[in-house]
């Protein structure tokens, strides 16, 4: 079967194209499930469980940046265009942040890749890059006051990262990495 995306480096395993195919679906297919939830918050769903950082976790933990950067990049735009989710005007954020996370977690697996807190860690790191960016321009239009944004999104997340921590855990647990020689 063909090879796509980032290849094999020791870590970091090469992804197929039947594997590439099921990451993305599952990277879409999560946060749609999420978002079919019955759900009466002030804000949707996924806002609290943080779904689109999941597969990407996932891809990054087992095949490295580059199907972690697809899987980032495909779940926010399929997803908006099947159920209206992430909002529009959170799109560019979201896309940035899972951008972020993506490439901070591909960075973390390898040096420390038996610590399981690495995913949370990785979304706060996103945020705090988003928030900086948000503050110094309006690349991302208004999303409201850059502090404020963080705190909510921090505070309201708290659910979705704790998936995330058991996420990373069962990864770390059930396949354990070593971690890189230092360059």
């Amino acid at each position: 079967m063909s090879s796509i995306a980032t290849p094999a480096d020791g870590l970091f395993r090469k992804v197929n194209a039947r594997e590439a195919a099921v990451l993305l679906a599952v990277a879409w297919l999560v946060p749609f499930l999420v978002h079919l939830a019955p759900w009466s918050g002030a804000r949707p769903l996924g806002a609290y469980l943080l779904p689109m950082f999941w597969a990407t976790f996932i891809a990054v933990y087992f095949y490295g940046a580059g199907m972690g950067l697809a899987t980032a990049l495909f779940a926010p735009a399929v997803n908006l265009l099947v159920t209206g989710l992430p909002a529009w005007r959170f799109l560019s954020v979201l896309s940035f942040e899972l951008v972020i996370f993506a490439a901070a977690a591909t960075w973390a697996v390898r040096r420390w890749p038996a610590l399981w807190v690495l995913a949370p860690l990785g979304y706060l790191g996103a945020k705090i890059a988003s928030t900086l960016l948000q503050a110094l321009t309006t690349v991302f239009g208004d999303i409201g006051a850059p502090g404020r944004f963080f705190a909510n999104s921090v505070a309201g997340g708290t659910a979705g990262l704790a998936v995330l921590a058991a996420i990373n855990f069962g990864l770390v647990k059930f396949y354990p990495k070593r971690a890189e020689p230092a360059r």
